[in-house]
């Protein structure tokens, strides 16, 4: 008998889901698989998925699974994927379908699909793949993308028959946080409710965006796009409906912006092969970063006496999330004023944000670290912008104290990094 197998990863989701529509268009017996190895691992010995995250994915594990028996459609959930085609294959004549995705260790899964025939899709970006100079700057990319035409989401899925595959139970662990933290309700049905709950506040969001306490002051799409509970195509088209609506706005525009910084990051990792996972990352310079075990444990521990440093660390590894100018302020701290290797800091964002995606990660963080696709050497004024961004409520929060001032000159610390590990004199950019 022949099945067709759709292989979920961070595509967890029912709508706009090309693989899942493909195969139910032209088979008539379908079934899901997911493979837990996908989150499995270590890298610079930080857990590949700390618990926050794998609950979020476990809990739209089975949103998802309920959802597609409205298709007909079974999802299995499997360790080892290998293992899992192999028992397949034996028994039915199989076509797998998947979505293609940017990351070493995701190629390295697709190629164990490729060695079964199949039918594979780029659907991780809101526009289509276009080729660009992937080493030039955002402004760059964005002057073409902004010509492309963004495809409507696609219709639902045909209803199938599928077969009884072996399936584990997934564990969801009781996470105690505190009441001010931020939380998330997972599954597709949860991420379409927030996008339209959200188009109230788009024209508020420019100005409420970098507030580092809150839920609405931001979209926090980024946590439902991680793991593909929803496309980028179906908040686009929710965004544009919603300004025919009420209107357009310098606000609005800035969510589909800030939709463009994530394909942006996606299609430099995808065009770029992977790259921004090396330690010259699209720059052909060698830099000095430090691993030093004593710092990295300092940082990794929240003892860098920085107190919106150490509590935006408490608030990630507390409850998975940061907000983008806490993740901004910590990233370009522990790699421009404490020099930390990039990559380290990259991994431990990977370990503990429930929002994360290797493409937004690795982006933004090689930005960052003066590696990627920043042309200017930027250092952030941390304790300036805990002022500006009324950190001091936010310190309290998580450090319950007062915010206090460094007694060590930390812009001394950062004049010397920039010396240092990117060998640049302060008088040159």
């Amino acid at each position: 008998m022949k099945i067709a197998i759709v292989i979920f990863r961070n595509n967890l989701r029912v709508k706009d889901n090309y693989a899942l529509y493909n195969a139910t268009k032209y088979n008539s017996v379908v079934l899901g698989l997911y493979s837990t190895q996908i989150t499995k691992g270590e890298n610079y010995n930080f857990k590949a998925c700390q618990v926050y995250r794998q609950n979020f994915i476990n809990e739209t594990l089975l949103n998802l699974q309920e959802d597609l028996t409205n298709y007909g459609v079974n999802l299995s959930i499997v360790d080892d994927i290998q293992i899992a085609l192999e028992k397949l294959s034996k028994q039915y004549e199989i076509k797998i379908y998947f979505d293609e995705e940017v990351g070493t260790y995701e190629k390295e899964f697709e190629d164990i699909l490729k060695k079964y025939k199949h039918k594979s899709f780029f659907n991780q970006t809101m526009i289509e793949p276009f080729y660009f100079d992937y080493k030039k700057s955002f402004s760059h990319f964005r002057k073409k993308a902004q010509k492309q035409k963004i495809l409507a989401p696609l219709k639902n899925p045909r209803k199938v028959k599928s077969i009884e595959f072996e399936t584990k139970q997934l564990e969801i662990v009781d996470l105690k946080m505190p009441n001010f933290a931020i939380k998330f309700k997972a599954g597709e049905s949860e991420a379409l409710k927030r996008v339209k709950y959200y188009m109230q506040y788009i024209h508020s969001y420019k100005k409420t965006r970098n507030e580092m306490l809150g839920f609405d002051n931001s979209t926090k799409f980024s946590t439902y796009l991680s793991i593909g509970a929803i496309s980028a195509r179906t908040i686009y088209h929710e965004l544009k409906q919603e300004e025919q609506r009420s209107f357009e706005s310098e606000s609005s525009y800035w969510i589909y912006f800030e939709l463009l910084w994530r394909d942006f990051f996606h299609l430099v990792m995808y065009y770029s092969k992977n790259a921004l996972f090396l330690k010259k990352a699209l720059q052909d310079k060698d830099y000095n970063f430090k691993t030093t075990k004593s710092l990295i444990n300092n940082f990794i521990n929240a003892n860098t006496h920085i107190d919106i440093i150490d509590a935006s660390i408490v608030e990630l590894k507390s409850t998975g999330w940061l907000s983008n100018r806490n993740r901004q302020l910590l990233a370009n701290y522990l790699i421009k004023t404490l020099g930390i290797d990039f990559r380290i800091v990259a991994a431990f964002f990977e370990s503990y944000l429930i929002d994360y995606n290797p493409a937004s990660n690795y982006g933004n963080i090689a930005y960052q670290a003066f590696v990627g696709n920043d042309k200017t050497y930027r250092v952030f004024d941390v304790i300036r912008q805990s002022k500006q961004y009324n950190g001091r409520v936010y310190i309290n929060k998580w450090l319950n104290k007062e915010e206090q001032e460094p007694n060590f000159d930390y812009k001394k610390m950062a004049d010397e990094v920039k010396q240092t590990v990117y060998c640049i004199e302060n008088s040159s950019q």
